[in-house]
Order: C-alpha cells, then sequence, then structure tokens
C-alpha cells in the first residue's frame, strides 16, 4: 500500500478549492492565525432565535449539515465551520495538537462572532469535539447532541486504523491515498450505497489534498493515538442535556455505543435510526432534523 501512496504527492491550491466549494454565504475569519471557512445562517424567523454550532467529522465540511440548515434555519441561527486541519480551514498554526487545541478554538471562535452561549451538535469526530468543549466550558453551552459520535473504544476502518500508525502516518503526510480507497472509505459511512454522489466523494478527496490538511488530518489521528483513544472521563463532568443520536448500521462506530454514552452522560437521551449509517444528518435529515428540533425547543 505504501507504494500506491508515493505515487501521489500533489496538492490542489487553496484558491482553486475555494473558486469550487466555498459556497455564496461562506465567510472567513481569522482565529489566532487561522482563516477559518463558515457559514453563519441567521434565522428566518427571528433574528433572536437560539444560535446552533454544527461540528463536522474526520476529513468532512462543513458541506455535510446543509440539509439540516434547510430544515433548521426557520428556528435556529446555525452556525457551520470547516475545523482546523480539515476543508478549507486547513491546518492549526502550530503542528501541536492537545487536549485543549480544538476547545479553546471553539471558545475562541465563539467569543470573536460574540455569541455567549449555544446549543451544539456533532458527528463522529466532530462530536468527540463538542463534549470536550462542553466539558471545558460547560458556561457555553445550552443543549448537545451527538451524532454517531467518538468517544468510546472502537476499531476504526482500517485506512484511518494505518493513518493514525506511526509508519502509515507518515506515509500519510507525505503522499496521498488513492482516490479508490478514499471513495470506499467514504461509501462505508453510509447505509446507503447511493449516498454519498460521485460529486460528494470527489469534493472529500481534493478537501483532503488542500495544502497541509493531509498533515493535520494524520496528525489528529495521531494524537488520539498517543493518548491511547478517546476521553471519556470529562463525559462525566456534563450536565448540558444532551441527545444522542445514531444509525442502526453504522459500519465505523457501533451502535453498542450508545449504552456507553447513556450511562456517563447525567442527563441523556437516545434516538436511533433504521436503515441509517454513520451520517444521520444526511442519511435522515428531515427525521433527524425534526427529533433535534423537539429535543432543542423543549423545556
Amino acid at each position: 500500500m505504501s507504494a500506491m501512496f508515493f505515487q501521489d504527492t500533489r496538492t490542489i491550491p487553496l484558491a482553486e478549492l475555494k473558486q469550487k466549494y466555498q459556497l455564496e454565504d461562506s465567510s472567513f475569519i481569522n482565529i489566532n492565525g487561522l482563516n477559518v471557512h463558515y457559514r453563519d445562517s441567521p434565522c428566518r424567523q427571528n433574528p433572536e432565535a437560539p444560535v446552533l454550532l454544527c461540528l463536522h467529522g474526520i476529513f468532512s465540511s462543513l458541506h455535510t449539515w446543509q440539509k439540516w440548515i434547510d430544515e433548521l434555519n426557520d428556528r435556529f441561527r446555525i452556525v457551520t465551520i470547516d475545523l482546523p486541519n480539515f476543508g478549507l480551514t486547513g491546518p492549526f498554526p502550530s503542528p501541536k495538537i492537545d487536549d485543549n487545541s480544538y476547545p479553546d478554538f471553539l471558545r475562541d471562535l465563539l467569543d470573536t462572532l460574540k455569541i455567549k452561549k449555544c446549543h451544539i451538535a456533532g458527528n463522529s469526530l466532530g462530536g468527540f469535539f463538542s463534549y470536550s468543549f462542553a466539558a471545558k466550558y460547560p458556561e457555553r453551552v445550552e443543549k448537545m447532541i451527538l451524532l454517531d459520535s467518538a468517544g468510546f473504544f472502537f476499531v476504526p476502518p482500517l485506512a484511518l486504523l494505518s493513518w493514525g500508525a506511526p509508519l502509515g502516518g507518515w506515509v500519510a503526510e507525505n503522499s496521498n491515498p488513492p482516490k479508490s480507497l478514499v471513495f470506499d472509505l467514504i461509501r462505508q459511512a453510509y447505509a446507503n450505497r447511493k449516498l454519498p454522489d460521485d460529486e460528494e466523494l470527489t469534493r472529500y478527496y481534493e478537501m483532503m489534498l488542500r495544502p497541509g490538511n493531509r498533515q493535520g488530518g494524520s496528525q489528529v489521528l495521531q494524537y488520539v493515538r498517543n493518548r491511547f483513544g478517546f476521553d471519556t472521563k470529562s463525559l462525566l463532568s456534563i450536565n448540558a442535556p444532551t441527545l444522542v443520536m445514531w444509525g442502526e448500521k453504522d459500519n465505523w462506530i457501533p451502535i453498542r455505543h450508545t449504552k456507553s454514552f447513556q450511562k456517563a452522560l447525567a442527563n441523556c437521551q437516545v434516538i436511533t435510526y433504521s436503515d441509517c449509517g454513520h451520517m444521520p444528518m444526511e442519511e435522515k435529515a428531515e427525521l433527524s432534523a425534526a427529533d433535534a428540533a423537539h429535543f432543542l425547543l423543549t423545556e
């Protein structure tokens, strides 16, 4: 496999990726030297509506939340971002990642956007960042939604596992994975094999080729490996009402993790979706958005 990686070391210039993938309402904001790609979608009905901050998963981007924006934007102000090391945002200025990197980044983002408190939703790796933020800055989080969240031990797909290993990480930092490997990896996240389409798969792959993203994504995986997995002890300190959503056919993170989250979190509800994989906000957009709205708007 290493030989397959070394055949391709190209990157795609950021300007080219912006021209192709930034949206009409895309904005960029400087957070501690990092030019962050985000969308701030005001509520169509109420300028004082509650804020919902949505965080994507590994090697994804803010585009994954489009269907939720369509469904929820009449009741919420929705902020979506390309997290550091992914999407158009690109890598942290410093390559070192520790337990404070993402929680502190999210704090600074909210400060810059003048958002004192919000609801937060995170999918996969974004779920881990969501609850890490809620644990460190509980005063900033009203309610939390975790969608097929990373947290408890699981065996990831082989490609992700290898990218977090010393040799595989070095290879991933210095060359590109074959496009077919990335396409297969992303398809595994969906129960519906018609999803995602070729255009979406190409976006995943090309975003990985943004200068710095390949290295940054690998460093995130190595950070998780070096600390022997995700921190779950912080869940015990979270009192924010939490809704855990899970696809019953998730091939990445098994549905049994819902019980682990329910046991660890003081105030937790669980909803599962049949014929759904790792991405409820895409695969069951209308239903999951309705469940999210009911949870967030119910006292």
